[in-house]
């Protein structure tokens, strides 16, 4: 579950770069702005979703339980056991908000 978070997540997030690499198309940036945006990228939120859903299995289930929280994932999709192991930590995440 952990992999299917991390790759709509990667997905929604990516739709910003590729309006940037549009812009770079349309001429509205020059090459280096463009590089800058692929940097930021790079070492912002891609760095963040791999750091949230790659690792061990701790990260694994925090990464699920956070999806779960913003809608990410759905319960059913989890199925049953899955969505009881981690609500608790779900709850936790969103009394943080």
């Amino acid at each position: 579950m952990a992999g299917i978070a991390y790759e709509r997540e990667l997905t929604i997030a990516s739709k910003g770069l590729l309006q940037e690499f549009q812009r770079w198309k349309n001429k509205e940036i020059n090459v280096f702005e463009l590089n800058d945006r692929i940097h930021e990228f790079h070492h912002g939120i891609s760095r963040e979703l791999y750091n949230r859903y790659t690792g061990n299995e701790m990260a694994d289930t925090i990464g699920v339980a956070s999806a779960l929280r913003r809608g990410i994932l759905s319960r059913e999709e989890v199925g049953e056991d899955v969505f009881l192991s981690v609500d608790g930590i779900t709850m936790a995440l969103s009394s943080h908000d």
